[in-house]
């Protein structure tokens, strides 16, 4: 026998043979799958990997006031897209911030040593970076910074590199694209027509942040929308968003679309209308002109608001698009603090306003209104003195006196017998210390201080007792207690309606894409554990500040027609004078219209917050009375 046949007979060929036979075996087994078995499913990823989804973006919501005059709208921006983005490692991005400013040629020496694949990427990416700075006039520094932070997405892997780009700029730049990775697109940009008029109410939008959209990514949120930041933008930004459709499209190898499969058609975002009353905003909105403070009126058996000035008011188109540093310092910066809604987030000592608390608790503690007090202009306490509101005194003071004419004796005193534990009763009775629920994103609960709070919030235990003064301060609005505007608005307002606190609300209704209308109604707050009859006492009290000689809200006396009111000075730091407050509602007898004004730095009593509820009290009856009554006339002269 050969050699050859002896070896071809041995075990190690006939295993070699062996081993061949199964793995061609198992070859074809695996083809017969792929072609017989799995063929559909395949076929299915092969026809996925020809479909394009893309995403319809849903128009957002308008906004308009109680009358249908537009305050939001969408109109056309511009931002420019980067595609196929290439991550970057924080190395990389450091080189790049290191060649941004080299010539080509020395760029390619800088490159020279780093790995042929990683050179390339950062060429490129340079290249385009400079690129876009060349198109609009952004920093390379700032375009990388976007490179480096943007999140990618889709399977373009784009990112937005500049969120709103001026138009001149973007028409500009469209006509010298020649790099298919950079794109200038439309979107919907928010515009507010009325530029600052109730901006604090309105709100404004920007693109989603990373961190916002990491939150809400799953609640249909993409990262290149726009949402709320502030106001009523923010705080319906799911009903004025409205729902995003889907478009399906066949594309070919290089991306073209070769037909659409399927769509998916976006739901328009609700139409919001607010309570607002846009002649009225812009009236007091221009009274209030260079001076800082808050206005805000509403309807008493509604709770709805109709005026809500926060001066000074800033500009929403400037916020919505992309804001200098400079501009953005100017405005965080700021004394007047614009950024701050101080209707819902500023805090005062409510002064003499506050009266209207503190008397209701005297009261529902069993002291008569007509016991008295002698008001000689200082009230001493132990060796303490406490000053009244006039140094030459009020003589003998009842309840009905102490709210004419603000007396302050008759509050410590008499806040001295009610005690701590009334006072304190009564006031949470009004929800102070509470947000009011207003339908405005940021409100302040404000403080109401009590024994209990003040042990928490001193650490030192000397600073932590209760002392007289303190309830002594507490009965006039004054010491530790702060309120927001809005707050005390509220107060008045359970007050003018007989004991019934409503929720404050901005928004009246809204309308869907499909007609369908969403009224809001009023909800009840809270009733007041008072009585009905010291409830009157005070109503009829509230009076007499306007009606009387001596009252001291008698510039809001009208002839015919009866305001009650009640003034207050607050107390500050960082003004030169005091704040002035005058808190209110119109006609006494059936309240339609609570108001509060607040005029900072307008000093002692309410002259200055005074004349301000003037102006609204006669714009109001000019708009809803007078011009009612004429509309009245004729239409009985026609019948």
């Amino acid at each position: 026998m050969r050699e050859l046949d002896k070896e071809e007979k041995s075990p190690r060929y006939i295993l070699f043979i062996g081993i061949t036979g199964i793995v061609f075996l198992l070859l074809i087994l695996k083809l017969f799958t792929l072609q017989i078995l799995d063929a559909s499913t395949y076929e299915e990823k092969a026809l996925k990997n020809r479909i394009r989804t893309n995403v319809v973006k849903a128009a957002r919501g308008e906004i308009y006031d109680r009358e249908g005059k537009l305050l939001a709208k969408n109109t056309t921006g511009y931002q420019l897209v980067h595609y196929d983005t290439k991550n970057l490692s924080s190395s990389e991005i450091s080189i790049l911030r290191e060649i941004q400013g080299l010539t080509d040629e020395q760029i390619e020496k800088r490159l020279f040593n780093e790995k042929k694949s990683r050179a390339e990427k950062l060429r490129e990416t340079i290249f385009n970076i400079r690129k876009i700075s060349s198109l609009t006039g952004y920093t390379t520094d700032y375009i990388i910074t976007r490179f480096e932070k943007q999140p990618r997405t889709g399977t373009s892997n784009k990112i937005l590199v500049i969120e709103d780009l001026d138009k001149s700029i973007a028409l500009k730049a469209i006509e010298k694209l020649d790099n298919d990775k950079i794109d200038i697109v439309e979107y919907n940009k928010r515009y507010y027509p009325e530029d600052s008029i109730a901006s604090h109410v309105i709100g404004n939008v920007k693109p989603i942040s990373n961190e916002e959209y990491e939150k809400l990514k799953d609640k249909g949120y993409l990262n290149d929308d726009l949402i709320g930041k502030k106001g009523v933008e923010k705080q319906y930004d799911k009903e004025i968003k409205g729902q995003n459709g889907t478009e399906y499209v066949e594309v070919d190898v290089h991306g073209n679309i070769i037909k659409e499969i399927k769509n998916v058609e976006s739901i328009r975002g609700k139409n919001i209308y607010l309570s607002i009353d846009l002649e009225l905003q812009k009236y007091m909105t221009e009274a209030f002109s260079g001076r800082s403070g808050v206005f805000i009126a509403l309807e008493a058996k509604t709770g709805k608001i109709i005026t809500f000035v926060s001066n000074p008011e800033i500009n929403l188109n400037l916020l919505s698009s992309r804001i200098t540093d400079a501009q953005w310092s100017e405005l965080v910066n700021s004394k007047s603090k614009p950024l701050l809604n101080k209707g819902i987030a500023g805090l005062y000592p409510p002064g003499s306003t506050f009266k209207a608390v503190t008397g209701l608790a005297i009261l529902e503690s069993g002291i008569s209104p007509y016991d008295t007090v002698m008001s000689t202009g200082l009230y001493k306490y132990g060796e303490l003195g406490f000053r009244d509101s006039s140094s030459r005194g009020h003589g003998i003071t009842n309840f009905a006196k102490s709210i004419e004419e603000s007396v302050n004796t008759y509050y410590y005193y008499y806040s001295q017998r009610a005690g701590v534990s009334n006072i304190v009763k009564y006031a949470k009775e009004f929800g102070i210390g509470e947000r009011t629920g207003i339908d405005i994103p940021g409100e302040q609960s404000g403080t109401l201080p009590t024994p209990e709070w003040k042990k928490s919030r001193f650490k030192k235990r000397q600073d932590q007792t209760w002392l007289p003064g303190d309830l002594i301060n507490m009965s006039i609005g004054q010491g530790y207690v702060l309120m927001t505007p809005i707050q005390v608005a509220m107060v008045y307002q359970a007050i003018a309606n007989d004991g019934i606190m409503l929720r404050p609300t901005v928004v009246d209704k809204f309308l869907s894409y499909d007609g369908k209308e969403e009224v809001r109604q009023p909800v009840e707050q809270r009733k007041l554990g008072i009585s009905n009859k010291n409830l009157k006492l005070l109503q009829n009290a509230l009076k007499l500040p306007v009606s009387s000689n001596r009252g001291t809200a008698n510039i809001l006396r009208i002839p015919g027609y009866p305001v009650s009111a009640k003034t207050g000075t607050a107390q500050n730091t960082g003004f030169k004078d005091h704040h002035s407050w005058i808190l209110g509602y119109f006609p006494s007898d059936n309240p339609k219209i609570v108001f509060v004004s607040i005029v900072e730095g307008g000093g002692y009593g309410g002259v200055a917050s005074g004349q301000m509820a003037r102006m609204f009290i006669n714009k109001y009856r000019e708009k809803y009375e007078f011009n009612k009554n004429i509309s009245d006339d004729k239409t009985k002269i026609k019948k």
